[in-house]
């Protein structure tokens, strides 16, 4: 059976609803003839905006991480606002151990000191006055649900801290912010990836972010058509499709105004 080659451009400036999110859409195509009896697609751009900050808030789902939970002498929920925060920086607002110092000591009875420790990477508490405090991590059975910010720290089990001492989390800290994105539709991919959680997704393309910088866009071209190749069992009709864009963990991300774009080469049968 002879085939047809077209690009099929796919933009969030081309949703159906203009009130739809841009990360998560439906796109009826124009050319709906061209988009019929297709028998394989090429993945061959992908466009992402980098907004995802690395302090997250509710609207990440499971990939939350703004909120630690402490003990002094009741357990103490501190959140922190959803940002891209900054370790060291001269600007108070942006720098992340003066606001979280700032944030525990304004609902702790006791006095904290947080700083960073640049030669181990790792964050240090000191308790000055007060009680004896503990900071939960979010491992059970013994860590707390809702210290979500735990891990972000370093922090794999609860940490004590008495008047007077000085304690380091576990592990170094991690505001990397979310790495890597992807690109899921099951128009186009169902069931063409597998995920170690959730078995079969609709998986068009996986983004790495490592190289945009936060507020910047990544871009990703396809070079290996084997890599990129989506093959289907029967034609199939792509005059309708819906994008939604996840991180590893399977959450929706928002991207608000910013675009996100996709480009395939798609294979059409001819008779």
């Amino acid at each position: 059976m002879a085939s047809l080659e077209k690009l099929l451009v796919i933009s969030s400036d081309d949703k159906d609803n203009p009130s739809d999110s841009n990360s998560d859409f439906s796109v009826t195509l124009k050319e709906s003839y061209y988009t019929q009896n297709v028998l394989r697609v090429l993945v061959k751009e992908v466009t992402i905006p980098n907004v995802f900050p690395n302090i997250r808030g509710s609207a990440y789902g499971s990939n939350q991480n703004n909120t630690l939970v402490i003990r002094d002498n009741i357990d103490r929920t501190i959140t922190l606002p959803e940002g891209q925060y900054l370790i060291n920086s001269s600007n108070p607002l942006l720098d992340f151990t003066t606001i979280l110092q700032n944030a525990i000591n304004a609902v702790s009875i006791s006095t904290w000191v947080v700083t960073y420790n640049e030669l181990t990477n790792k964050i240090e508490f000191e308790v000055t006055a007060g009680v004896p405090v503990l900071v939960y991590s979010n491992a059970p059975p013994f860590g707390n649900a809702n210290s979500n910010m735990a891990e972000t720290l370093g922090i794999t089990s609860n940490i004590q801290i008495l008047v007077g001492n000085t304690e380091s989390t576990q592990e170094q800290l991690d505001l990397s912010g979310i790495q890597n994105v992807y690109v899921h539709s099951k128009e186009i991919a169902d069931t063409h990836g597998i995920d170690g959680d959730s078995g079969l997704i609709a998986l068009v393309d996986p983004v790495n972010l490592s190289n945009a910088p936060y507020g910047s866009y990544a871009y990703k071209q396809e070079n290996d058509d084997e890599l990129a190749s989506i093959v289907y069992e029967d034609v199939r009709n792509l005059s309708r499709l819906r994008i939604i864009l996840r991180d590893n963990l399977g959450n929706k991300l928002p991207i608000g105004t910013h675009k996100m774009n996709i480009v395939l080469k798609i294979y059409l049968a001819s008779g």
